[in-house]
């Protein structure tokens, strides 16, 4: 059998296991179960060693592109009414970036053991493609690298919901009222979102920009709705089946990794991201006080996960998305486009041991 088509039905296996985990973690009112779930029982076939495979780019860019135009659905000209809140609060990435990178290099050097190198693509709050790939290009394994980044979003996935208990008082991230169905939205606006994606992805990948398939559909889809010529979202079905995929996703990264090197990397990812995940909440504390940002705003603009699922969990938990997109964009944006120049500049330290 080709190796294409033998790959291909462990790429179908893959979803379908994720896909079965998500409605169960639905029946068991889980938060936010579709993603939760998918990962879950993704991560669990990994370990387990059965034949599956990561989705690759026919499910990975379709599910990028829905998330990417979901989040830009909710920047709106009333966005710009809190322009001062914005600012005052993306103003101290950079500050958290470095602090929780600093951090991180001591925590995996002196406490993991790693090697310095293996420290600094391991500590900084994002960034887990650019990271593994800027590693993988100066010759390091990448194993521990993308399992410590791999984990890190996972746990701020599984965190974040806890916490929305006890800053927001909720039950749980419910994101399965979100928008109308495919069958209820309008061609019209249907269209304008299926085009959004297209042109975002195409545009960002000869722009090369970092999260391309995400960024690039967040900024079309946020130029249609600023101009008010729609106010959709992507169909329900949609952005439940990228929930499944996005799970899938992570929770395959876990594909032949070692159960002892895992077990340690679990241990060693809680522990870092609690502590930046505590950074989170203190940074939120501060502009709660200073600016008046909701307490869970703040958490979660500063939650080193990613764009897609933090932005998730905002939308299920009623926050203001656009606010937390544009934050964590600025996150993003500073630890892809500075970590290769700051890498290169201490590249020779990080080399004597």
């Amino acid at each position: 059998m080709p190796a294409s088509l033998q790959e291909l039905k462990s790429i179908f296996l893959c979803v379908l296991i994720a896909s079965l985990g998500g409605v169960l973690a639905g029946y068991l009112y889980i938060p936010l179960p579709y993603m939760l779930g998918s990962m879950a029982a993704a991560m669990a076939a990994a370990m387990l060693k059965l034949p599956i495979a990561r989705p690759g780019l026919l499910f990975d860019i379709p599910m990028r592109a829905t998330l990417g135009v979901l989040i830009g659905s909710a920047v709106t000209p009333a966005l710009f009414e809190n322009t001062s809140a914005i600012f005052g609060t993306a103003i101290f990435v950079p500050f958290y970036v470095i602090a929780a990178g600093l951090f991180g290099m001591f925590y995996y050097r002196k406490v993991a053991g790693f090697s310095r190198e293996q420290a600094f693509f391991c500590a900084l709050p994002g960034g887990l493609l650019i990271m593994t790939t800027l590693a993988d290009d100066s010759g390091l394994d990448i194993k521990r690298i993308s399992l410590a980044h791999a984990l890190r979003i996972a746990f701020v996935v599984i965190s974040l919901p806890f916490l929305a208990r006890i800053f927001l008082d909720v039950d749980g991230v419910d994101v399965s009222n979100v928008s109308v169905s495919t069958f209820s939205m309008p061609i019209y606006d249907f269209s304008l979102l299926v085009v959004a994606g297209i042109v975002g992805v195409v545009v960002a990948g000869k722009m090369n920009l970092p999260a391309g398939h995400v960024i690039g559909p967040l900024f079309a889809s946020a130029f249609l709705h600023l101009a008010g010529w729609t106010t959709a979202k992507p169909p329900q079905e949609f952005i439940n089946a990228a929930q499944i995929l996005l799970g899938a996703y992570i929770g395959a990264r876990f594909i032949n990794e070692n159960l002892a090197i895992v077990r340690s990397a679990i241990l060693l990812a809680a522990g870092h991201v609690a502590v930046m995940l505590t950074m989170s909440i203190l940074l939120a504390y501060l502009l709660f006080n200073f600016v008046d940002l909701p307490m869970m705003v703040g958490v979660m603009s500063f939650a080193p996960g990613g764009l897609p699922e933090n932005s998730l969990i905002a939308f299920g938990l009623g926050l203001d998305v656009g606010f937390i997109a544009t934050v964590q964009v600025v996150r993003l944006l500073f630890i892809s486009l500075l970590a290769p120049f700051f890498y290169m500049r201490i590249k020779h330290f990080l080399h004597s041991q």
